[in-house]
């Protein structure tokens, strides 16, 4: 009788209470946390929550952002069907409908005024299997050369200023976990306390054990108060603030000469360049102090290890490509890339920067690094998707 009594209560207990969970990611920031969202039921009544989930990157950590991710997708206002706007009011269609209103339209868009009077703005946020489908979608069903993404105003610009100094466009040279060990650390344009809070630890670690932490910002933010020096660069100075730096380095012997040698070319019209400007007219022009740059410049060039980072502030000007390169420049000079707890860090925004452009949703690129006008990589990528070479558009124009 006890026994059948337990067993109705946890039954009843069970009918009460229960819980799912449910493996996710956060789609937020570049850091893509690993989560875990909890739908717990008491009673008729669902309640939500998040936790993080243990990853080599940001170790189990969520920011405020990830902790709330499940609240747009649980919102009540979300729209999960095709919307029709019909005398003035949107109501809700079948898929179906849907497919044959777009292509209905479509076709008399592409009728009217050729092909290319459709374009396609792809994302940085999208998996890479997306991107690789939204390039084949535009060049070979709409037939238009005009494709682009939004990390075309953010995160290209590193990646053409990498491509341009290393050959090759790759977000991070070295590992996270090198960071707490490097000796000292340039932050530009980027404010990771805020902006990507899960890998904070990982500097903070850094400070703890003694780096020199370089910040370079015009306002003050939650980064530039870890940092021992914060460069307070007037807006869109950057490019001309690394110049500084490399004059310095330059002027102070502290390059690794073996290293230029061996690795590096252009350093000599790198070295007349920078010796031709006037430090005082580069602190004039910049708003940093000619004391703080030649600081910044030899703690930089002293120390036997470093890493710089760039983002959006650096990244989102007219110059940003060539401020990116310069700060790379630094990096060469003193030797500090390819190398244990040294190199460089293009801090994105979203989680695909890299793939979104891997896989051919850059004006001027198919997937795989391709580029649209050599004729090679268009007979290589035209061969895949089945389809005769001359089919596939030129290259369109950026998002820019």
């Amino acid at each position: 009788m006890t026994e059948l009594l337990l067993k109705y209560f946890r039954t009843k207990q069970q009918e009460v209470q229960s819980e799912k969970r449910y493996d996710t990611q956060c789609p937020f920031c570049s850091m893509q946390c690993k989560m875990q969202m909890l739908e717990q039921t008491i009673v008729t009544r669902k309640k939500y929550m998040t936790i993080g989930k243990d990853n080599p990157t940001s170790e189990g950590r969520l920011c405020i952002k990830g902790m709330n991710a499940h609240q747009h997708a649980l919102h009540k206002d979300r729209i999960k069907y095709p919307l029709l706007k019909k005398n003035g009011e949107f109501i809700r269609i079948s898929w179906e409908e849907a497919l044959s209103h777009i292509k209905e339209n479509f076709t008399k868009i592409q009728a009217e005024d050729g092909v290319n009077a459709l374009s396609v703005y792809g994302s940085a946020s999208i998996l890479n299997e997306e991107a690789y489908l939204l390039g084949k979608f535009a060049r070979v069903a709409l037939k238009t050369k005009y494709i682009d993404y939004n990390g075309r105003l953010c995160m290209s610009a590193a990646a053409s200023a990498a491509s341009q100094t290393f050959g090759m466009d790759r977000g991070l040279t070295n590992s996270l976990s090198e960071v707490p060990f490097t000796k000292c650390i340039i932050l530009a344009g980027t404010n990771i306390a805020e902006c990507q809070p899960t890998i904070m630890p990982y500097f903070e670690q850094a400070k703890q054990n003694g780096a020199y932490i370089i910040a370079v910002d015009p306002r003050e933010t939650a980064t530039t108060k870890m940092a021992d020096l914060h460069l307070k660069v007037k807006p869109g100075m950057d490019a001309a603030l690394a110049n500084g730096l490399l004059k310095v380095i330059i002027e102070e012997d502290l390059i690794d000469e073996a290293f230029i040698r061996e690795r590096a070319n252009g350093y000599k019209e790198v070295e007349e360049y920078v010796t031709s400007l006037k430090l005082e007219e580069i602190a004039e022009m910049t708003g940093v102090p000619s004391d703080q740059i030649q600081k910044a410049a030899a703690m930089f060039g002293k120390e036997e290890s470093g890493m710089i980072f760039t983002a959006r502030g650096v990244e989102q000007q007219t110059d940003g490509s060539a401020a990116v390169r310069n700060f790379l420049n630094i990096l060469i000079i003193t030797g500090k890339i390819g190398k244990v707890n040294s190199g460089y860090g293009a801090i994105t925004g979203q989680g695909n920067g890299q793939g979104a452009r891997e896989h051919g949703q850059k004006a001027d690129q198919l997937p795989g690094y391709r580029m649209i006008e050599n004729e090679e990589h268009r007979l290589h990528i035209a061969r895949i998707w089945g389809i005769d070479e001359t089919e596939l558009p030129r290259k369109g124009v950026s998002a820019y």
